[in-house]
């Protein structure tokens, strides 16, 4: 049986498809900004960024099954930890909980509501994230154990193959006659 820990993303590739998925996240909330501007209405840019992760995030686990453009680019998904796809439930949790690990330290400071989060307490969390991420084996951030989700690889899709013999058989009328027999064969029998 392999081993469990091999299927576990490494940091590496989480890492890299957060980046892809992080500008992404923050080409739709400018985009939104400048789309609630021109309408003369200025939103907070970094709850708008935090909304627009949460959103953007949430719909793609619910939709793609556990993947985002990132993840997909680099063949990782989110699964939870027993295997089974995410409910609805782990997928809110995950979606949630990312924004205030990530994007808080972005803006230094975060007040969403009765929320509010300064930089020391950013720096602590984004710390603790790199720990559990780097140096624990089974690579889940708070996010992942709270939501009791898990990052792992999937197998990239197979380009079709067509089989190696012929696709019919003696009794196949849809494929015609079977081929006949050459003159070896028939010295065979013989």
């Amino acid at each position: 049986m392999p081993n469990p820990g091999s299927f576990v993303a490494t940091p590496e590739k989480r890492l890299a498809a957060a980046l892809i998925d992080v500008v992404l996240v923050m080409l739709t909330a400018l985009l939104v900004y400048i789309i609630a501007d021109a309408l003369r209405y200025r939103p907070d840019f970094a709850s708008l960024i935090a909304i627009t992760y949460f959103i953007y995030h949430a719909g793609f686990l619910y939709s793609w099954r556990g993947q985002s453009p990132g993840r997909r680019t680099l063949d990782i998904s989110v699964v939870s930890a027993r295997g089974d796809p995410l409910t609805v439930l782990q997928i809110v949790l995950r979606s949630a909980l990312r924004p205030l690990c990530c994007f808080v330290p972005a803006g230094g400071s975060l007040k969403l509501g009765l929320l509010s989060i300064d930089p020391v307490s950013t720096m602590v969390l984004v710390s603790v994230e790199f720990v559990l991420l780097a140096f624990v084996p089974s690579r889940r951030t708070s996010a992942d154990l709270i939501s009791r989700a898990i990052v792992v690889n999937t197998p990239p899709p197979q380009p079709y193959r067509a089989p190696a013999g012929p696709m019919y058989s003696a009794t196949d009328a849809e494929f015609g006659y079977p081929p006949r027999k050459g003159p070896e064969d028939r010295r065979d029998r013989k």
